[in-house]
């Protein structure tokens, strides 16, 4: 066996490679970096092979053998500085044992290794100190991926941070110094919250601001302060006198109450929340204040020491351990419960569960809200809008802008919901006869009616059809007891994340667009979101090719890639995979071992030639091989043809799951009793609709004939005539009901956006709708490509409506391109 293993090239490469290896070169990195003999000869081996020379890697090879380690540099400027100061000696080359002891750094190196390593290649010179000028490079190139600030911004903020530890103005630093200003900025977290607490002589607290702060940025706030209440009148003290007679500086935080500050013994001023960051916050930089400060009411204030403040983020940013303990230790004979205020509220925005305040929602967000404020000043006889109504194109609610229930279908719910009705004599006369019998069956598999509890997966004989439906759809069988019947598809989705998400490692992977309740779902949970791109140039396919580089990235960055979400069709970009995407995409996750979530509520809504094809059909037709691969599919009465969101009804398929997993997935939806009883009866009715003969069939036919088609028309409309717009373009409407289209706008219009505080294509459609009455959503809402905006765009109301207010769309585009011309 190890003669024919001998035998083979890459066998005998590696041997080589080994032999290149010299033994006092082994041992010297062994002693200097954290790697082994086996991993050293592994990478010596990836060393020979990715370079064209004996004497070391090029600019080129450096930085792509750099990705291939997972080490990816959104700016490029860190790859471009690293490889000049390794590659320092004449050749311009970097040679392997530089390559080996960075790597040693960057991939399993300490903190202050990493520190070190950063400050020599941006010391120029490699003096051992670093200007100033280096520190802005540095600086610079550390924020300009993370931060929206312009370079200018940067470069104030650079410089205020190199003061802050070029304490004697040299004009430059040690590494030591760059350590601080390292750790400094490591825990400045949010542009907010770093201006607020690093320079508040400048950065006022919006209205709200501490509830906006990150949890962990409200964490470190806490940990630096005591909750102090004020009752009118009560001095406030800028000096604390503890038991043992020392005295400390202290600043505060107001966060209700108003508090009166008199400067110099003449200028008075009253303070409220949102006005002042601090009071006394010049003790932070200086050791003086010429303020006399008292409450001119009730007050809540968070009492903050000076000096622990200077040493946790100006002076000594690293030490948090050691500024608690002391903090602690001087605080211990002072500490009291938090005491509220009487009458005021248990519950705050800075005191519930912080994951949901930071959830966002786009589709029900500043857009949406700002049209429900028209509707009602609309109603009122208040507005002065050149528009008589609100074009909700915002959500996809079908009933909500005109779409008519589907006859049968309500006609059975209220005899299921009311099952007198059927005692009554002429009930014959009102009923068509199938729709009796489809009532009585229903009735007969209901214990108890629609107003009991069912079993906690839905109703057995209704699970037994849902899993008709997919075998007739797929081919393949189903088994019902792999069925959850669900409050729409979104119940179904958070008992699946839920259970998914274990700790905040754990990564889903979303396309890019995304419906917002999976981005709103993984925040809540407290789990990491790791966003892949679909390809828009190719009609919104899935780009294999970018997926396998996210699931290696994100495994770099220490997360686990435990599943990946699918949306087909799709929503907001309204395409259809292919049947050969979804073989690729399958393979790719049973591969690399990852749960595939199929969100497949859109399935009826397919406009074009390529038809819809299920993950269930894809996984089953690959066979064997693939029989234990773990899948979930989600499906739903609120979309489709019938598009009654109000009833909730929705499913969900679990395949190949562990039967320990399922069970707890059992507990989890046993633990909300049951979904809703007239959501498992809609889904009974969507899943059997009447067949040919039935005395229901030609009106349920002519009904959801007409709507489909209607449906398909205006796909088309919206598709054609958001093309012949100047700087639109929009892919084929494949399928759902929702238009994508990407929009080009002037570079004006984007500084405007950006100095009001709104994402540009934000505010296009604030404008859009405040001129035209159409309600769509932001394409920053659902995620794209950085410089590329969209919105979304239901095409759910009448065609009426729809082609005037295409007509109305047009006129405000060209309008809003002159205007920032």
């Amino acid at each position: 066996l190890e003669s024919l293993h001998s035998s083979r090239p890459s066998a005998r490469l590696a041997q080589q490679d080994r032999k290149d290896a010299a033994p006092s070169l082994m041992a010297e990195l062994k002693a200097k970096t954290n790697f082994g003999k086996a991993e050293i000869e592994a990478l010596h081996a990836q060393f020979k092979r990715r370079t064209a020379t004996d004497k070391g890697m090029n600019k080129e090879e450096f930085v792509e053998y750099m990705r291939l380690m997972g080490l990816e540099d959104p700016s490029d400027s860190f790859m471009e500085k690293a490889f000049q100061s390794l590659s320092s000696d004449a050749s311009g080359l970097v040679n392997f044992k530089e390559l080996a002891m960075s790597l040693s750094i960057l991939l399993r190196g300490h903190e202050e290794d990493m520190v070190e390593f950063e400050f020599s290649i941006w010391d120029d010179n490699s003096d051992g100190l670093m200007s100033k000028e280096e520190f802005i490079a540095f600086y610079k190139c550390e924020r300009e991926t993370e931060t929206t600030k312009s370079d200018s911004q940067l470069e104030a903020e650079a410089v205020k941070a190199f003061a802050a530890v070029d304490t004697e103005s040299k004009g430059f630093i040690s590494v030591e110094q760059f350590k601080t200003a390292v750790a400094n900025h490591t825990l400045k977290m949010g542009d907010a919250f770093y201006d607020f607490v690093h320079d508040p002589l400048n950065h006022r607290a919006s209205k709200g601001a501490v509830a906006g702060f990150t949890s962990d940025e409200r964490g470190l706030l806490r940990l630096l302060s005591e909750r102090i209440n004020l009752k009118k009148g009560e001095s406030v003290p800028y000096l604390v006198t503890m038991p043992d007679g020392s005295e400390y500086q202290v600043f505060y935080l107001l966060l209700s109450g108003k508090l009166s500050v008199v400067t110099n013994g003449t200028e008075n001023w009253n303070v409220e929340p949102g006005q002042d960051g601090f009071i006394f916050e010049e003790l932070v930089f200086r050791n003086d204040t010429q303020h006399v400060v008292t409450a001119a009411t009730d007050a809540v204030t968070l009492r903050i020491p000076a000096q622990d403040f200077m040493q946790a983020y100006l002076s000594d940013a690293g030490g948090a351990s050691t500024m608690w303990a002391r903090f602690k230790a001087r605080m211990a004979s002072k500490e009291q419960p938090e005491q509220r205020e009487k009458g005021a509220k248990v519950l705050t925005p800075a005191n519930i569960n912080k994951s949901l305040v930071e959830m966002q929602y786009a589709v029900r967000g500043l857009v949406p809200l700002t049209a429900e404020r028209l509707q009602q000043e609309i109603q009122s006889g208040k507005s002065t809008k050149p528009f008589s109504e609100i074009l909700y194109c915002n959500i996809g609610n079908p009933h909500s802008v005109g779409q008519k229930p589907i006859t049968f279908y309500r006609e059975v719910l209220s005899l299921v919901d009311c099952p007198s009705l059927l005692e009554k004599e002429h009930v014959g006369m009102v009923y068509p006869p199938d729709v009796i019998a489809r009532a009585k069956e229903l009735l007969g598999c209901i214990k108890g009616g629609t107003g009991a509890y069912s079993h906690s997966q839905g109703i057995a004989d209704i699970r037994k059809h849902v899993a008709e439906f997919i075998r007739k759809r797929d081919g393949h069988p189903c088994n019902f007891q792999d069925l959850f019947l669900t409050n729409g598809a979104s119940t179904g989705i958070q008992m699946i994340l839920s259970t998914v998400i274990n700790e905040p490692t754990d990564a889903i992977l979303v396309p890019i667009p995304q419906y917002p309740i999976y981005s709103a779902l993984i925040k809540l949970l407290n789990g990491t979101q790791v966003g892949y791109f679909m390809d828009e140039a190719s009609g919104w396919s899935l780009d294999m090719g970018e997926l396998k580089q996210k699931i290696k990235d994100t495994r770099a960055r220490g997360c686990c890639p435990k599943a990946l979400v699918i949306i087909n069709p799709g929503n907001p970009v309204g395409n259809c995979l292919s049947y050969e995407n979804l073989v690729d995409l399958v393979k790719l996750c049973k591969e690399d071992g990852i749960l595939l979530l199929s969100d497949e509520v859109y399935q009826e809504n397919v406009y074009k030639d390529r038809p819809f094809h299920s993950v269930k059909k894809v996984v089953r037709d690959l066979g064997k091989d693939y029989e234990g691969f773990e899948f979930v599919s989600f499906h739903s009465t609120s979309k489709g043809i019938i598009g009654e969101c109000g009833r909730r009804g929705g499913y969900m398929e679990l395949c190949g799951m562990d039967p320990e997993v399922q069970a707890q997935i059992y507990k989890l939806a046993s633990s909300g009793l049951c979904s809703n009883l007239d959501g498992q009866v809609m889904m009974d009715l969507m899943v059997r609709p009447p067949q040919p003969g039935d005395a229901s069939y030609d009106l349920w036919k002519k009904e959801t004939s007409g709507i489909f088609d209607s449906l398909k028309r205006k796909s088309q409309m919206l598709h054609e005539q958001l093309n012949a717009i100047e700087g639109i373009t929009c892919q084929p409407l494949q399928g759902a009901m929702y238009a994508f289209p990407n929009i080009t706008l002037p570079p004006k219009a984007i500084e405007k956006a950006k100095s009001m505080g709104h994402a540009p294509d934000t505010m296009y459609a604030l404008s859009l709708l405040e001129q035209t009455g159409i309600c769509a959503v932001p394409g920053s809402g659902f995620g794209q490509r950085e410089g590329t905006f969209h919105i979304r765009m239901t095409f759910l109301p009448s065609e009426e409506k729809l082609s005037a207010a295409l007509v109305n769309f047009k006129r405000h585009h060209e309008e809003f391109l002159r205007k920032y011309k």
